[in-house]
């Protein structure tokens, strides 16, 4: 990747997971982000937006577009993704996210692909964002365990996030066993 080429955001990502599916046009693309069963209630992303995104995928050689008659002879273009973009959407589906804030929308949308790959993905999914999250908890128990003042507010901040870390630890507990077998 140039320097001047930003690695995809997560909806240009969900993306290259319904162009997956096979070719698609970008009207189509942009009703299905509105209707997924879940990702529609997190992500909310205009029409325009859409086409800036399948712009920018077909620059960087994930998606090809090809223009195709429409109604009324009207052209319009139709995406079919790459094998460079199926291997970049696959890395990122299988990947935990890096960062607790990450988990709201990112993970979600990494698991809803998931699922749709079937239980061996979901499982390494669930299994990797458990052990990264982990990672977060013990990274801040060992934070406050060092902390010489008690009452100083980074350990308040710290109980906050490890309270939220603690609750995703749970979720992911839950998932593991509601949605695999």
């Amino acid at each position: 990747m140039s320097p001047r080429q930003q690695a995809p955001l997560s909806t240009e990502y969900i993306l290259l997971g319904l162009a997956a599916k096979g070719p698609v046009h970008g009207y189509d693309l942009h009703k299905q982000l509105g209707t997924l069963d879940g990702l529609s209630s997190i992500w909310r992303v205009k029409q325009s937006q859409v086409y800036a995104l399948l712009d920018k995928l077909e620059n960087m050689g994930y998606l090809h577009g090809e223009a195709v008659p429409g109604t009324a002879a009207v052209l319009r273009k139709q995406y079919q993704l790459t094998a460079a973009g199926q291997q970049a959407f696959e890395a990122w589906m299988n990947s935990p996210v890096q960062h607790p804030r990450q988990m709201r929308q990112e993970f979600l949308a990494r698991l809803y692909f998931a699922r749709q790959a079937g239980v061996p993905v979901t499982r390494q999914l669930i299994d990797a964002q458990y052990a990264t999250c982990r990672n977060w908890q013990e990274s801040i128990r060992g934070t406050m365990e060092h902390s010489e003042e008690p009452l100083n507010f980074q350990r308040v901040v710290d109980a906050y996030r490890l309270s939220q870390i603690n609750a995703m630890l749970d979720w992911l507990d839950q998932c593991r066993t509601t949605l695999l077998p």
